[in-house]
C-alpha cells in the first residue's frame, strides 16, 4: 500500500465514492444501536446534493491515495454569532478507516491554512460521537466540546412521578411561557455557557404555540418549566434527523434551577413520549451545549448522543 496521500480541490466525480465512504462510517457507529436513524444507512440523496454545492462553491477538498479517493472535507463558511467562521457538518467528512489517523490531520492542515488566510479563526466540525480516534485527533489539535445531537425511541418507557401539575399549552398560555422563556435566555448567558440566545416577543411565542407542542410545568399555581416539541416535515443531512421526527428544538426545555432533581425533567419528558407514542413518531431529536450541566447529565439519560460538535478558535492576531 502506498502512504503517500494528496490533497486536492474535489471534483463532482469523487462525489459517488465519498458518499459511500460516509455511509461506511455512519454504519460504523450506528449499526447496533436502534435510536440510530436507519435512514442514513440507504439514503444518500441528501448527502451528495451537499457535496455537488459544496464543489461548486469551490468549498470541498478530496485525499487521494494509491489512485483513488480515500477521504474528504466540505464545509460552509459564514458569519457566526458576529464572527467570520467555518462548519464542517458530519456528512462534510469522512475517511477511509485504514488513513484515518494519516489522512485526517492532513485535510484539516489545507484547509485550515486556507481559512486562516481569509481571516476564519473560528472553525467547527461535527463527528459522529463514537468515534472517540476522530475525536482525539481533533481534541490534540486544539478543539473542544461544543453541542452534542442525541436521538431517543419514543416507545421508550418512563416511569415518572413528580408533584408538579403539566399540562399542554394553548394559546392563551402566551404570557406565562414568555417569562419562562425569558429566563431561560438569562439562565443560557450565564457562567459557564455564556450563550447569547436570540429573543421572542410575545407574538413570537404565540406563534410557537400554534405551530408546536408546548407542555408547561406548575408547582401549584407557579409555572415553573416547559418543554417544546414540534414535528420534521423533511430529512435533514445536518443534525441527521428524520421526516416525522419529534424535535426538541426551537425554544427547547427549561426548569427553573430550585426545582431541578425532583423527577420535573423526567415528567416533561413522559408527557413528549406518550404524545409521539400516540401520534406515531417514533423518534425524537435533542441538541444540546456540553457546557450546559445540567442538561448534558439528564439529556443522556434517557438520549443517545449521535454526534458530536467540536470548536476550535485560533489567534486572532496570527495575521498581522
Amino acid at each position: 500500500m502506498n502512504n503517500k496521500i494528496t490533497i486536492y480541490n474535489m471534483n463532482e466525480s469523487d462525489i459517488d465514492q465519498a458518499a459511500e465512504i460516509w455511509q461506511s462510517c455512519y454504519n460504523k457507529y450506528s449499526f447496533d444501536n436502534e435510536t440510530f436513524p436507519s435512514y442514513w444507512t440507504h439514503s444518500s440523496t441528501e448527502i451528495k446534493d451537499f457535496l455537488i454545492q459544496k464543489v461548486k462553491d469551490g468549498c470541498a477538498i478530496a485525499a487521494e491515495a494509491d489512485g483513488k479517493i480515500i477521504g474528504y472535507l466540505a464545509y460552509d463558511a459564514f458569519n457566526f454569532n458576529g464572527e467570520e467562521s467555518v462548519f464542517c457538518p458530519s456528512i462534510g467528512h469522512a475517511v477511509i478507516d485504514d488513513y484515518a489517523d494519516k489522512a485526517y490531520p492532513l485535510l484539516y492542515q489545507a484547509a485550515a491554512k486556507d481559512w486562516v488566510s481569509r481571516n476564519i479563526f473560528n472553525h467547527m466540525w461535527t463527528i459522529n460521537y463514537n468515534d472517540t480516534r476522530l475525536k482525539k485527533t481533533l481534541y490534540d489539535l486544539g478543539f473542544g466540546s461544543y453541542l452534542i445531537d442525541a436521538f431517543a425511541r419514543t416507545d421508550a418507557k418512563l416511569d415518572a412521578a413528580s408533584s408538579y401539575q403539566i399540562r399542554k399549552a394553548s394559546a392563551n398560555d402566551a404570557e406565562i411561557l414568555y417569562s419562562l422563556v425569558e429566563e431561560s435566555r438569562e439562565y443560557y448567558a450565564s457562567s459557564p455557557l455564556f450563550l447569547k440566545r436570540d429573543s421572542y416577543s410575545i407574538d413570537d411565542i404565540s406563534q410557537i404555540l400554534t405551530n408546536g407542542n408546548v407542555f408547561i410545568a406548575f408547582d401549584n399555581t407557579i409555572q415553573v418549566g416547559f418543554i417544546n416539541l414540534s414535528v420534521s416535515q423533511e430529512s435533514n443531512c445536518i443534525d441527521l434527523s428524520v421526516k416525522n421526527c419529534g424535535m426538541i428544538d426551537e425554544i427547547g426545555a427549561y426548569i427553573k434551577p430550585e426545582h431541578r432533581g425532583n423527577n420535573l425533567g423526567k415528567d416533561l419528558l413522559k408527557n413528549v413520549f406518550n404524545y409521539c407514542a400516540s401520534n406515531n413518531i417514533e423518534l425524537i431529536h435533542v441538541d444540546f451545549e456540553t457546557a450546559n450541566l445540567f442538561a448534558n447529565k439528564f439529556w443522556k439519560k434517557y438520549f443517545s448522543p449521535v454526534l458530536l460538535s467540536v470548536r476550535r478558535t485560533i489567534n486572532k492576531n496570527i495575521n498581522d
